[in-house]
């Protein structure tokens, strides 16, 4: 049996918290924390005409996250919005890169963990 070192456990299990921590800070979002975010990133003219669909809401966690951590939209919030704002967008990427990486062993036995 192939032992895993330190390292690559450490690694496992930092990508595992990710994504879980992802996962649950998604449907918190998805479900009631975008009215937060909401007045600091809307396009409408009055916040509360935002759509309040779980598909809504996931599309605009997203394009709040991303937009924000890499400087497109900058508009002034706290600090722990800004924490939250950076820890969605890490998040996101990792899931998305863990989907990634599933499609391509699911759809073509590609194997880039090992």
């Amino acid at each position: 049996m192939n032992e895993a070192s330190v390292l690559e456990r450490i690694l496992y299990f930092g990508w595992l918290l990710l994504f879980v921590a992802g996962g649950i800070n998604g449907i918190y979002i998805c479900f009631h924390g975008i009215r937060r975010l909401d007045p600091y990133f809307s396009r409408l003219p009055n916040v509360k005409w935002e759509s309040y669909s779980p598909f809504d809401t996931f599309c605009r966690m997203h394009r709040y996250s991303f937009l924000y951590a890499f400087g497109v939209t900058r508009p002034k919030v706290s600090r722990p919005i800004t924490a939250w704002l950076y820890f969605t967008c890490i998040t996101l990427t990792v899931y998305w890169i863990s989907m990634f990486i599933g499609f391509l062993r699911h759809q073509f036995d590609i194997n880039i963990i090992s």
